[in-house]
C-alpha cells in the first residue's frame, strides 16, 4: 500500500520530466529542420551582444578575480542559510537566534580577516601590470 501511495505522488514529477524531455527534442529538430543553412565567412566570426570583437581577445585576468567571484559566491551561500533561519525563526527560538549570532560573528571575522591581509584591494595589486599595459598600447600607436 506504501509504494501504490508513493507511485501516486511521483507521477506528476515524472510526467513532467517526460513532457520536458519531450519537448526539448522536438525544439532541437525544429531548430534543425527550420534553421538557416547558409555558410558565410561572417558566420563564423565571435561576436558580442552582435558587435564583432575588435582588438586582441587575449585579455588575462590574474587569479585576484576570481577569489571575488569565491568570496561572492561563498557570502552568498552563507546569506541563503540566514534567510532559512529567518523563515524557521518560530521553531528554532533562542537556541537558533545565537547560533545565527556565532555564524554571523564568524562571517565578520572571515572578512574582516579578507579586509586585512589586502585580498579586497584591487588597485594595488594590479597596478602595475595596468601601467605595464598601457605603456604597450602607446608604443604600438606611435610606431
Amino acid at each position: 500500500m506504501k509504494s501504490a501511495n508513493q507511485l501516486a505522488e511521483l507521477w506528476p514529477i515524472a510526467a513532467y520530466f517526460i513532457i520536458l524531455c519531450v519537448m526539448l527534442v522536438v525544439m532541437m529538430l525544429l531548430s534543425v529542420v527550420l534553421g538557416p543553412k547558409t555558410q558565410t565567412r561572417a558566420k563564423n566570426i565571435p561576436y558580442e551582444s552582435g558587435v564583432i570583437a575588435a582588438g586582441d581577445d587575449k585579455t588575462r585576468f590574474s587569479n585576484h578575480f576570481f577569489l571575488y567571484a569565491i568570496f561572492f559566491v561563498i557570502f552568498d551561500l552563507e546569506t541563503i542559510f540566514l534567510f532559512a533561519w529567518v523563515i524557521a525563526f518560530d521553531e528554532v527560538g533562542w537556541a537558533g537566534f545565537i547560533e545565527a549570532g556565532v555564524f554571523i560573528v564568524i562571517l565578520l571575522a572571515a572578512l574582516l580577516y579578507l579586509w586585512r591581509i589586502g585580498a579586497l584591494e584591487l588597485k594595488q595589486r594590479h597596478q602595475p601590470y595596468r601601467i605595464q599595459k598601457l605603456k604597450q598600447m602607446q608604443s604600438g600607436v606611435r610606431k
